[in-house]
């Protein structure tokens, strides 16, 4: 019982009071909005036609998880698993992840039939995007199931607002299913508006509030307009980071954040309405994006990430430099999310010496304090383990410090991951130094160990070296290549080159890796086990 409180007790006092306020609100099924109440009539005889953007909502990397004679056959895939699917029936499979099921009431599917029919101008595809759309607004009444959590009718709105604007003219004859489509955006719209999760916040609330003002001026409302853009102007100080890293420290969900303000400001500019404030974030944050993949062609695996969530880089370039001039540069250092990044040649290794996350909202995080990513022509070498999905019995493993190229003392977790979203007591990380080619760092655990770790890197070498006063540390590493050993503390690694290894006691095994939500394999790691100090030194092949 004592444990059970300690843990609730060190979740809970890192929450915002108001995040407390509003969870009671929605426990007690009390509305959560702006204060801004729609009209209960509907309100679709004056639609504005918000300007999207067709760079992102046809990325070909994106579109590609789909197929569009699948769905015609009515399978669906999402997260690499399939399901045959009715559109007139439940719209929820228990044997499937909830992952799944969001993604099946996120929509994004239905632009791989969009841009099938725009290509073909076939009318399959027009009547197979009208067939799933009816039949959503059949079996999903109001209020009652996944489809109307409110993240979930943010990505799904926002998705229907394209629809609707690559398909009005064709629309036109066809009154009856369009005044149904309209009449079920504006009642989601309704709902997201007095079901905002203010307890939660982040990305949710962000992207709760993106969808909010995309339908405001689609549904020619100023006050919820007004409302919104502060809202979001408020959110984004608190959320982007001075470096242009959103909070949240995920470089997936940065991106995910960073679509959104593409939208919002593209929208805001066809209306007439452009906004300063929340364009100066565009710049910073795609610097960002940039530096974290170019060369390595995927998103670095740290706490929640996955190759397969959000819209490829190449779309988020296109799109900032179509709209906005905007082309990104490098940066290598990102001191207010602990990010540090070092190439050499056709080496780039990404450092994190950042904090498990925003301290009310770790939902994300994962004990990847000091962790590091080494790639080789774009390819990675050394990885993270990466995430697979969020309702799962491997969700604890992957959150783990076991799962991340990093050390903990004593077999502690660096930080204390619980349930699927839940983050009791948690590590501090403190950067000691950084130069040209070394970064070195201090970690306290949950229960006080510490450990420092200095990391050297260059054109011929990578040399991690960790030491604590006191206890049994555990480093390892995760390769995404082969490990062959040639003698006791000495490994060769193909096309790599040799590591020397400096610990009592060496383990190779292998442990899950997860480089797309959905998916895992087996990845090789090695173990390094010692009293106060253990290390490794990979000398590259020439």
């Amino acid at each position: 019982m004592l444990n059970k409180l300690s843990l609730y007790w060190h979740t809970i006092r890192y929450l915002k009071i108001k995040q407390i306020y509003y969870r009671i609100l929605k426990k007690l099924g009390l509305h959560c909005s702006h204060g801004v109440y729609l009209l209960k009539k509907q309100r679709t005889e004056n639609i504005f036609i918000v300007n999207t953007i067709e760079e992102l909502d046809f990325d070909p990397v994106f579109l590609s998880r789909f197929s569009a004679d699948s769905l015609l056959s009515d399978k669906i895939t999402f997260l690499h698993d399939d399901e045959v699917f009715q559109w007139y029936s439940c719209w929820y499979f228990p044997e499937h992840s909830e992952l799944w099921n969001y993604n099946l009431h996120y929509f994004e599917f239905i632009f791989v039939l969009l841009n099938a029919f725009k290509k073909e101008n076939d009318e399959i595809y027009l009547d197979k995007i009208k067939e799933c759309i009816s039949g959503w607004i059949a079996e999903n009444p109001r209020g009652r199931g996944v489809g109307w959590n409110p993240y979930t009718i943010a990505l799904r709105l926002a998705n229907w607002i394209s629809v609707y604007k690559t398909l009005c003219s064709y629309l036109q004859n066809d009154s009856i299913f369009e005044k149904k489509m309209l009449d079920s955006m504006y009642q989601q719209y309704t709902h997201l508006s007095m079901h905002l999760e203010k307890d939660l916040l982040g990305n949710h609330y962000l992207e709760e509030l993106k969808t909010l003002l995309l339908c405001a001026l689609f549904f020619n409302d100023s006050k919820m307009l007004h409302k919104s853009i502060r809202a979001l102007k408020k959110q984004c100080r608190e959320q982007i980071l001075p470096d242009g890293m959103h909070f949240e420290l995920s470089p997936m969900y940065h991106k995910i954040i960073l679509e959104d303000l593409l939208r919002i400001n593209v929208a805001l500019r066809s209306a007439g309405q452009p906004d300063e404030e929340l364009e100066s974030y565009l710049q910073p944050m795609l610097n960002v994006a940039y530096s974290f993949e170019n060369e390595t062609f995927r998103i670095p695996l740290f706490n929640d990430s996955g190759n397969n969530i959000s819209k490829s880089l190449d779309a988020l370039l296109t799109t900032a430099k179509k709209y906005f001039g905007l082309t990104p540069y490098l940066k290598n250092q990102m001191p207010d999310s602990g990010y540090y990044i070092f190439t050499y040649g056709i080496w780039k290794l990404i450092v994190d010496a950042g904090k498990p996350g925003p301290n009310y909202i770790p939902g994300h995080s994962h004990c990847d304090g000091m962790s590091f990513e080494l790639f080789k022509n774009g390819k990675p070498i050394i990885v993270n383990c990466g995430t697979y999905a969020y309702q799962c019995k491997e969700r604890i493993f992957f959150r783990s410090t076991s799962a991340h190229n990093t050390v903990m003392i004593d077999r502690t977790e660096q930080s204390q991951c619980w349930g699927n979203f839940r983050l009791a007591k948690r590590a501090s990380i403190t950067l000691l130094n950084i130069n040209k080619h070394t970064i070195s760092m201090k970690l306290v655990d949950q229960n006080g160990g510490c450990v420092k770790r200095t990391i050297c890197f260059d054109n011929k070498r990578l040399k991690i070296t960790d030491i604590s006063d006191k206890g049994k540390l555990s480093a390892f590493l995760h390769f995404d290549t082969d490990l062959v050993e040639i003698k006791n503390k000495i490994w060769r690694i193909p096309k790599v080159g040799i590591c020397h290894i400096d610990a009592d006691y060496i383990q190779m095994t292998q442990m899950d890796y997860a480089p797309e939500y959905g998916y895992k394999s087996k990845i090789k790691t090695l173990v390094l086990n010692g009293f106060e100090k253990v290390g490794c030194c990979i000398c590259f092949d020439e």
